[in-house]
């Protein structure tokens, strides 16, 4: 890699990781009222309830797989929301040794409330750079997605302490 496509890739890493920042002190914690009730989620428990809601009901184990987090992580989690009513905890129909975790329709709604203001906040982004910057945007993203399934998942992370 060159010395500007390296400049550019810190860049773009920096922009990414403050716009992300951005929007998590926007959004979180997030107090969602439910059959008269309030709840308070951070945006780690709304974006696990999200995989969730995206997988269906999905084990204990492919829940921490598709978080990229321990098992006993996301068991942790999942017990934190099973107490706040936004996920269920059942034994498998296929394996009782194995934990399924679903929404309850107070998680969905939390989930929901949660994508529709993100989007909310987005489209109004959108629409204060303009329809030729937001375009743009568009068509790069849709670029590097591309470029992304194209690449090989084969990189490892191997490094030394001297």
């Amino acid at each position: 890699m060159n010395e500007s496509t390296l400049e550019q890739a810190r860049f773009l890493n920096k922009t990414i990781k403050s716009l992300q920042n951005k929007l998590l002190r926007r959004f979180g914690p997030i107090t969602i009222t439910c059959n008269d009730l309030d709840i308070e989620l951070t945006f780690a428990q709304l974006s696990t309830m999200a995989v969730v809601r995206d997988m269906g009901s999905v084990s204990l184990k492919e829940l921490a797989n598709a978080m990229q987090i321990a098992a006993p992580t996301a068991s942790c989690m999942v017990d934190k929301l099973v107490e706040l009513g936004a996920v269920t905890r059942e034994p498998s129909k296929r394996d009782r040794r194995e934990i399924c975790v679903g929404l309850t329709a107070t998680g969905l709604f939390a989930v929901n409330s949660m994508e529709n203001q993100m989007l909310q906040a987005l489209g109004d982004t959108l629409e204060a750079i303009g329809p030729e910057y937001a375009s743009q945007m568009v068509d790069i993203y849709k670029r590097i997605e591309e470029t992304m399934n194209l690449e090989q998942p084969t990189t490892t992370i191997n490094s030394q302490i001297s």
